[in-house]
């Protein structure tokens, strides 16, 4: 009827002037995230004008930020580039640890003498932040900036028109981070796309610019190299061909905060079976806990976008291995001689494959679901439980994670391919569908153009 009204109005004053109807603001913006074969990384592209260009950024649940490094090949320059200054308070203290009473202590200083950088990766006096790449394990103290960047808008179903986002805050570095990981990153990554719950990551900053979307985002991690699956920044729906809405078909487990400064995402598992089988997993290793002689949060799960494979600790990685073994053999897949860098691999001869993957002994994994008392169970098939390392081979796709690791699970990409995942800032949960294989569709199904 609105449109009806509006179309009658626009008829009558025609000959007097111009008429058009306002475009609706956006409710949700999509880029596409692309998975690099040679270091098993994600990448994701925002469009011009954006500091990136058409460059890549590597997709990072860890990071607080949006950078880019602003010296090589050449100086970034851009019309609408500007520093975040340090009297600038309020958006200085979001970026790191400025408040409005204290300028001048760490995160805001004279950032080009202290830290040594040529503009324009840095300006006198502007606020500072970390530049990281969780990949490599490097970081390094840099000064942040304005800019415009600019995303497509998407009514769910489709990529529709760009939407720029005016005095977006990022951060520039010099060419440090990205020589460090040399020949360890997707080529051609020009920085890193910050998803983390960081005040300047990403879903934050778009959606404290546009009220109208949502403190949310969800992505779809493709599996092949070939093509492209989305990450929505926004509310669903989330529809991929043939028409599917995944949006009404997610299932939620709380994202846990334990710390200020803890900006990932961190999620209860309450037990893992194989097979049906529960494994005898110490508890206190699934929950974080303050750990008094280390002074430092251990245990629990989390969420990332830079391990390809799910590690677990020592323990959990044994009784693990060992059931899935145990399993296999008695559903007649015979054990191999294992393939670096995996422990435990299999015949694919001795094994049929499904839709969801070979037919290998089930993965279960229960999550806390709305109440303590309620349970969510992430079921990972054989397409995300093992990885082909040739033709005649494939292998358990999970490693142990290193001495140093402080989480007890860390929920790697290939556990995520093809599964769909929704990081609601605002409700603090996360909502899930184990894989969109058993919908006959996939990540790579969404009409981008």
């Amino acid at each position: 009827m609105a449109a009806f009204l509006f179309f009658l109005v626009c008829s009558l004053l025609i000959s007097q002037m111009p008429c058009t109807q306002p475009a609706a603001a956006p409710t949700a913006l999509v880029a596409p995230i692309q998975l690099d074969a040679a270091t098993s990384l994600y990448t994701m592209k925002l469009v011009p004008p954006s500091p990136s260009g058409n460059s890549p950024l590597m997709l990072d649940l860890d990071n607080s930020n949006l950078w880019r490094d602003c010296v090589d090949p050449r100086p970034y320059s851009s019309p609408t580039f500007k520093p975040l200054l340090c009297n600038d308070t309020a958006a200085c203290a979001s970026a790191f640890s400025c408040t409005s009473n204290i300028c001048g202590s760490a995160g805001c200083y004279d950032t080009c003498n202290e830290v040594g950088l040529a503009f324009p990766a840095c300006s006198n006096y502007t606020c500072s932040t970390w530049a990281s790449i969780t990949a490599i394990k490097n970081t390094m103290n840099t000064a942040v900036w304005w800019d415009t960047i600019a995303l497509p808008s998407t009514d769910g179903r489709q990529a529709l028109s760009k939407v720029t986002i005016p005095r977006f805050a990022f951060v520039c570095t010099d060419n440090t981070l990205l020589k460090a990981g040399e020949g360890k990153l997707p080529r051609g990554v020009v920085g890193t796309a910050g998803i983390s719950r960081g005040a300047i990551a990403l879903p934050s900053q778009i959606s404290s610019k546009i009220p109208t979307i949502a403190r949310k985002f969800a992505y779809c991690l493709p599996s092949t190299a070939s093509s492209s699956g989305p990450i929505f920044f926004g509310d669903g729906p989330y529809v991929f061909q043939p028409g599917i809405d995944v949006s009404g078909l997610l299932r939620y487990t709380p994202l846990i905060s334990f710390s200020k400064q803890a900006d990932s995402y961190f999620i209860q598992v309450k037990s893992i079976s194989v097979a049906g089988v529960s494994l005898p997993i110490n508890q206190s290793m699934l929950t974080i806990r303050h750990d008094k002689p280390s002074r430092s949060y251990v245990g629990g799960t989390r969420f990332s976008s830079s391990v390809p494979y799910t590690q677990l600790a020592p323990s959990i990685y044994t009784v693990l291995a060992s059931a899935f073994k145990k399993a296999a053999i008695a559903s007649g897949i015979k054990p191999v001689t294992p393939v670096s860098p995996f422990d435990l691999c299999f015949d694919a001869s001795t094994a049929y494959q499904t839709r969801v993957g070979y037919n290998v002994p089930l993965i279960e994994i229960a999550l806390e679901g709305k109440g303590k008392s309620k349970t969510e169970v992430w079921q990972i098939t054989g397409v995300n439980s093992v990885v082909s390392v040739n033709d005649r081979v494939f292998c358990l796709a999970f490693r142990t994670t290193d001495e140093y690791e402080e989480r007890s699970i860390i929920i790697g990409t290939h556990q995520q391919q093809n599964g769909f995942f929704q990081f609601d800032l605002a409700a603090k949960r996360l909502g899930f569908i184990s894989t969109l294989l058993s919908m006959r569709t996939t990540c790579t199904a969404f009409k981008f153009t």
